[in-house]
């Protein structure tokens, strides 16, 4: 009873250092268009769609869309480590006035999406480059307007889905040298409010340091105690809490600790350790 007791308290004293909490602005970040000047040291990022579609068929993209891409070292996420995504978000700051109304920003929202390629910087980029670099298909997420307003710049965050986005994140872990390139679109449409029906927003040169911020709560996937190893004490953990609602062991988040989290654990046994 007494082990019981002890495993049960170390495993709440270390919940709060079982998750990591990654939050950054980009390294670089660039506005992908056509008549773009000064892309990659501008203060300000772009996008717009045709009001159908948020990317191009065309590689450049087409005068009707705008993109703009930003990347991320990942620094102090250890390699060689598969990691569980708890929750992730992008908050940009949209500039004053808004070209767009409240509606047509819901209608319409900015979007973060998958980018082909982080083999770019933006004290280099060339509109060319956006001949091989283009948004995927990976719909991360979209911008609410719960903060809109005209009289003064605002947040647009935008929720990122951890089911998608956590492959993506291992990947740039293992496979990138932790960098992570994210890009920007919308079906936005300028036609109308004399062509600044667009979104508009800082980029990381701003000097009022409002550009775009990326937050990434994880942990290494299958640790329930917080040590950044997957082993016997996880394991013991989860059978300790089995049936309860314990968070640390409830390692799928969906409310109790079942089946599914002593297969995660199994799973992904040694993940994190010996490193």
């Amino acid at each position: 009873m007494r082990i019981v007791s002890v495993v049960l308290s170390v495993s709440i004293v270390c919940s709060s250092l079982a998750q990591r909490t990654y939050q950054a602005q980009p390294t670089d970040d660039v506005w992908v268009y056509s008549f773009a000047f000064n892309a990659g040291t501008t203060t300000v990022l772009r996008a717009w769609g045709d009001g159908v579609t948020s990317v191009s068929s065309q590689a450049p993209p087409g005068e009707p869309h705008s993109y703009s891409y930003a990347k991320w070292t990942l620094t102090g996420v250890r390699a060689g480590v598969n990691y569980q995504v708890l929750n992730a978000q992008l908050t940009v700051v949209q500039t004053q006035p808004p070209g767009y109304t409240r509606e047509s920003g819901q209608q319409n929202p900015l979007e973060v999406r998958d980018l082909s390629s982080t083999n770019w910087n933006e004290a280099t980029w060339r509109f060319s480059d956006a001949a091989t670099i283009t948004p995927g298909n990976i719909l991360f997420g979209e911008g609410t307007m719960e903060n809109y307003r005209l009289d003064a710049p605002f947040e647009i965050p935008i929720p990122i889905d951890v089911a998608l986005f956590e492959p993506y994140f291992n990947a740039a872990i293992s496979q990138n040298n932790g960098v992570l390139g994210l890009a920007f679109t919308s079906r936005l449409s300028p036609e109308g409010m004399g062509a600044q029906n667009i979104y508009r927003f800082y980029s990381r040169n701003d000097t009022g340091g409002r550009g775009p911020v990326l937050r990434v709560v994880y942990r290494v996937a299958g640790d329930a105690t917080g040590d950044g190893c997957t082993n016997d004490a996880d394991l013991l953990t989860v059978l300790l809490n089995f049936g309860g609602n314990n968070a640390q062991a409830d390692l799928n988040r969906n409310g109790t600790v079942e089946d599914t989290d002593l297969l995660i654990v199994l799973l992904n046994f040694g993940n994190g350790c010996g490193r």
